[in-house]
C-alpha cells in the first residue's frame, strides 16, 4: 500500500545512498506530483515511487515517511 502524501509530512530525498531530510511543501495532481525541498517529484507508474521530475525511474527519489 502506498503512503498518500500530504503537506507538512516528513520525507527523505535519496540519491546514490545519500539521504537528505525534507518536508513535503506541495501536493498536486491528486497526489501524483509532490514538491519537497524545492524539487518536484512525480509518481512513476512503472515503479510506484516518486522520482525527480525529468529523471528516469532509477533517478533521485523521494521517500515519504510512513
Amino acid at each position: 500500500m502506498r503512503v498518500v502524501p500530504r503537506v507538512g509530512m516528513a520525507a527523505r530525498i535519496v540519491h546514490l545512498g545519500d539521504e537528505e531530510e525534507t518536508v513535503v511543501e506541495e501536493v498536486r495532481d491528486g497526489g501524483r506530483v509532490v514538491v519537497a525541498g524545492g524539487v518536484t517529484f512525480v509518481l512513476n507508474p512503472m515503479t510506484g515511487r516518486f522520482v525527480r521530475e525529468g529523471d528516469p525511474y532509477y533517478g533521485v527519489r523521494l521517500v515519504l515517511a510512513a
